[in-house]
């Protein structure tokens, strides 16, 4: 495996210089350092005794509090990312069985018109099927739209 050159960053954070040692761009890391002074400056104005130290603890806390809340987040979008992928597998399912069903109604009702007879048992069962196939993908189009109104 090869490994990714690292790349070293002065940044002046607070008054005092570091040298960051990564693989982000340095225009990454201005944007990092710049923020990082901005958030300090923020803090220390809205508690004027407290130390750089505190400050800057303060800062990683805050930090740290948005990157659980991303993950979290992330977490409930990869949730509802599978759930999506089980009801396009349904539907899926279910356009495959209708189509099927359309397919044996098209072909008994083209045999009643060139027959002229009246449609068998099994040709009515299929017409049955459709229709609850329907009326299934009607349903669960109004359940999905009443779930994301309750949203």
């Amino acid at each position: 495996m090869v490994q990714e050159d690292k790349k070293r960053y002065k940044a002046k954070i607070a008054g005092n210089a570091f040298t960051i040692i990564g693989n982000e761009s340095h225009y990454h890391m201005d944007i990092v350092n710049d923020l990082a002074n901005e958030q300090l400056e923020l803090i220390m104005g809205q508690s004027p005794t407290l130390t750089r130290e505190q400050a800057s603890i303060l800062l990683a806390v805050n930090t740290l509090s948005i990157q659980v809340k991303q993950q979290e987040l992330i977490l409930d979008q990869r949730d509802e990312i599978v759930e999506l992928k089980k009801e396009i597998a349904k539907v899926a399912e279910l356009e495959d069985r209708l189509s099927k069903i359309e397919e044996r109604e098209k072909e008994a009702r083209k045999a009643v018109i060139t027959e002229n007879r009246q449609l068998t048992e099994d040709e009515m069962l299929n017409h049955i099927e459709v229709q609850k196939v329907l009326n299934q993908q009607v349903k669960e189009k109004i359940q999905k739209n009443n779930n994301q109104k309750k949203k």
